[in-house]
């Protein structure tokens, strides 16, 4: 589910909910998948709630630091947007 897009001077980035799982613990768990509109091979997975990247290719630290901010500050309206989206489908 494509979440948004953020348009910044020079790049264009897509944020994609992609899944979400349980963890060993009972937890809910979502995966989101950042990529580069302009470069499609730039692509990084961060993990939900703990906003944990796990895999990242084609972005600088900095990049990388502007896009946990920018999930830290909009973690709980993806989670509220994809719980949404999935009743939906399911209804």
């Amino acid at each position: 589910m494509l979440y948004s897009k953020l348009f910044k001077k020079d790049k264009t980035l897509e944020f994609h909910v992609i899944k979400e799982y349980e963890d060993r613990d009972g937890g809910d768990n979502l995966i989101v998948r950042v990529e580069l509109e302009e470069n499609p091979d730039a692509f990084c997975e961060w993990r939900l709630p703990d906003i944990f990247c796990y895999k990242s290719y084609g972005f600088s630290e900095d990049d990388t630091i502007k896009i946990k901010n920018y999930i830290r500050n909009n973690e709980m309206l993806m989670w509220s947007d994809y719980r949404k989206e999935m009743k939906n489908k399911n209804a």
